[in-house]
């Protein structure tokens, strides 16, 4: 997904000099490319496993590391916050975790860019708001406890954020933006945050209440996340974190984050196996470091890194921290080395000597409509559930196919000299040539010459015979066992206002 970065707030959040073009570069080693910069924006593509970098105080982090400043495993002031929580059971978000932090400096660009933050999780982790939401609040408007319960819609009531008056539970998720687009979600209840004077902070996971909402002036932060399942914990890591980059200290509330690293022993032989790298375990140490990992024997990773989930997560960063640009291409060894199949050389000899007579290849569907294929009989496969009619049904002829393509081209110049070389179904699958000439003076003559050389190709034997076939004119056919060729019916050929010759041989059958 794309985030939108300010250029000059990334800047004054790296803790190390960089320019423009060292952050581009450094991100796209990170697999976050800059997709546009544009007036002082910052366009980068984000992907899902690095969801600790969709605001700039993550990437800031991970770039004061990435450039050598501040390695190793960030350090945050923990201390407690002082507000005790009550949580209830909820049957329609049953998991919660709550954390503050405080005495953050905070700025107009600092608010866009936790809000969008925000939402970016409630679109990719949080499933739209489906598996995790998030909420954060002005803790210094909620005071020292908040009560977590579930209510009925209709005992709800308190004013949204952007409304004008309160507002019932009911009301909220039929009137506004919010709980329009999330009603799904909740049926007759709905979980509720109170303070401790018992006023609703938020109804989750649609939105909060508008006195305590987050403003530029906000110094003391509340988070919370519900959640349908396991990991709300993570997800008020990545809010807090971000927020605790700029300042301030994290403040633990229980049930909620503790920020404790997990520990992954060094596997150094793996790392250097799947690198295709010969790092000592110093440099390899050093690798982790530089990508804010701890090191103290045991790998220590960052509560806000819960993409890490195995050993070649971490062989992954060792490569980014190593430089990819640094790796020397070369080809793997292989002991089954490819050749191309007998019949695919074939095809590529065939198509030699089609296009040497002067002959376009075509590629058509292999699904058709049943009325262009009538004229080869009827369809014998067609598909139970077709989304459009003109393609239920497998062709049992190529020369159908061609056909529909000259009759959209009646106004090129003549002659038309086409061909193709695919599968049909009868119902079995099978490999076969077509080609068409037309012109004013096509004729059987022209057609023979065609199919003589390429039997003659083929060292094969043809016994042909007069007979009858439904795409051609009577006594102007040659059948045998490997195909059919000749004048094409005036029935078909008077739509073209020309000529029509062609042949249909079955491949299979010659080889």
């Amino acid at each position: 997904m794309i985030v939108e970065i300010p250029y000059k707030e990334l800047a004054s959040l790296l803790k190390v000099k960089a320019s423009l073009e060292q952050i581009v570069k450094a991100l796209d080693m990170f697999g976050t490319p800059v997709d546009e910069f544009d007036k002082d924006i910052l366009r980068v593509e984000v992907f899902p496993n690095r969801v600790d970098m969709l605001s700039p105080e993550g990437i800031a982090r991970s770039l004061d590391g990435f450039l050598g400043h501040s390695v190793g495993y960030p350090l945050w002031n923990l201390m407690p916050s002082g507000i005790e929580t009550v949580v209830g059971k909820s049957k329609t978000r049953p998991f919660i975790s709550f954390s503050s932090v405080q005495d953050v400096p905070f700025t107009e660009v600092a608010l866009k860019s936790l809000m969008q933050l925000q939402e970016k999780l409630h679109v990719s982790i949080g499933r739209n708001r489906r598996k995790y939401s998030i909420g954060v609040y002005d803790t210094d408007k909620i005071g020292k406890q908040v009560t977590y319960k579930e209510m009925p819609l209709k005992e709800i009531e308190f004013k949204p954020i952007g409304e004008k008056s309160e507002m019932t539970g009911y009301e909220i998720l039929e009137s506004t933006e919010k709980g329009m687009d999330f009603a799904h979600l909740l049926g007759d209840t709905a979980p509720v945050l109170m303070d401790e004077k018992n006023r609703i902070m938020a109804m989750a996971p649609i939105t909060g209440a508008d006195y305590c909402k987050v403003t530029k002036d906000t110094k003391n932060f509340f988070v919370d996340s519900t959640g349908t399942e396991k990991g709300t914990d993570s997800v008020v890591t990545l809010i807090t974190t971000s927020l605790v980059q700029r300042g301030g200290s994290l403040g633990i509330v229980v049930p909620g984050p503790t920020y404790l690293p997990r520990r992954m022993k060094l596997d150094q032989s793996y790392l250097n196996k799947i690198t295709g790298l010969n790092l000592t375990k110093t440099k390899l140490q050093n690798a982790l470091l530089k990508m804010r990992f701890g090191f103290d024997g045991d790998i220590l990773i960052p509560s806000y890194r819960f993409d890490i989930f195995n050993k070649i997560d971490i062989a992954e960063d060792i490569a980014i921290a190593h430089g990819y640009t640094k790796f020397k291409g070369e080809l793997p060894p292989s002991y089954s080395p490819g050749e191309s199949l007998k019949v695919r050389e074939l095809e590529q000899e065939i198509r030699k000597i089609m296009t040497g007579m002067k002959f376009i290849e075509l590629k058509t569907y292999m699904l058709t409509s049943p009325s262009l294929l009538s004229m080869a009989g009827s369809p014998t496969l067609e598909v139970t559930n077709p989304k459009s009619s003109e393609y239920s049904t497998l062709r049992q002829s190529l020369l159908p196919g061609l056909f529909d393509v000259l009759s959209i081209n009646t106004n090129a110049q003549y002659p038309h000299n086409v061909f193709e070389l695919g599968h049909i179904f009868t119902p079995d699958e099978k490999l076969k040539l077509s080609g068409i000439i037309a012109h004013t003076d096509a004729n059987f003559a022209e057609i023979k010459a065609v199919v003589d050389r390429l039997v003659k190709m083929f060292s094969i034997k043809a016994k042909w015979e007069l007979g009858n076939h439904p795409f051609f004119m009577e006594g102007r056919t040659a059948l045998s066992e490997f195909g059919v060729y000749g004048e094409v019916s005036p029935a078909i050929s008077e739509k073209f206002g020309v000529p029509l010759a062609a042949f249909e041989l079955n491949l299979e059958r010659i080889l």
